[in-house]
């Protein structure tokens, strides 16, 4: 990985994963610098990842992850893939420009990028017998309503997301619903039906099921979603089991105590 940076008082970082022409590098340098300065001096901290798998089942291979943060609105992130290296780095860092103008502007990105977005990163053709949980990530899950949970979601550009429900004290998880814009609710254990929501927010009337690691990996198999959100039937804390872009899984738990 080569991390390139320039004008720390800006706080601009490209990383490149893989190998990469020069000259795309420099052009992701240079509009990474021209963005920032766009959004103002209340813009710090810009990054820009950008990755070019080998694998050749995907037909759009350079993926683009951008973010920056606003000073008193928070952080906004893209991740998106393009055919080519400079068509990733346009599309992502043109979509975090508008993300990012309309959270500092209103205080949250709206319900446009609820949709799955056609440019999103396609998952590899990996076999079976070849995945492995490659990540394992223990986090302190931040306590939300599931409204807050949700604007979250969508301003990180993510497709679900783990918190601690602060009107249940549970495990939960939101997500995105394929093909409608709307959002699902699921909590760890019991199924409360408080409603209310100014958005599109289902709640699920099932808790998370309960299951050993290797019984929700056969369902993250068998099904082909993106996730399996479930509780431990251990210490009962939910956890996560993803796909991840390289084919593998990752899992995300709490850390113990955290609520």
């Amino acid at each position: 990985m080569t991390s390139l940076r320039h004008r720390p008082a800006l706080d601009v970082r490209v990383e490149i994963r893989g190998e990469l022409p020069r000259e795309d590098a420099e052009y992701a340098r240079t509009r990474s610098l021209a963005l920032i300065t766009d959004l103002g001096s209340d813009a710090h901290a810009a990054r820009l990842r950008l990755t070019r798998p080998r694998d050749r089942s995907l037909t759009r291979s350079a993926v683009a992850q951008a973010s920056v943060d606003l000073e008193g609105a928070g952080r906004v992130r893209v991740e998106v893939a393009g055919v080519t290296v400079r068509e990733a780095v346009d599309l992502a860092l043109g979509t975090l420009g508008g993300r990012a103008a309309r959270l500092r502007e209103l205080g949250d990105i709206g319900l446009a990028s609820a949709f799955e977005s056609s440019y999103r990163p396609q998952y590899a053709a990996r076999p079976l017998a070849e995945r492995r949980i490659v990540r394992r990530k223990c986090v302190r899950p931040a306590h939300r309503t599931p409204e807050q949970a949700v604007r979250e979601m969508l301003a990180l550009d993510y497709r679900f997301h783990f918190f601690s429900d602060v009107l249940t004290g549970q495990d939960s998880l939101v997500h995105r619903r394929p093909g409608n814009g709307g959002f699902r609710l699921v909590r760890a254990h019991c199924a409360v039906r408080l409603g209310g929501a100014g958005l599109p927010l289902a709640e699920s009337p099932h808790p998370a099921p309960r299951l050993e690691l290797t019984e929700a990996a056969r369902q993250l198999w068998l099904t082909c979603w993106p996730f399996v959100f479930h509780t431990d039937p251990g210490d009962g804390r939910g956890r996560v089991l993803y796909r991840r872009y390289d084919g593998h899984y990752g899992l995300i738990t709490p850390i113990a105590g955290a609520h």
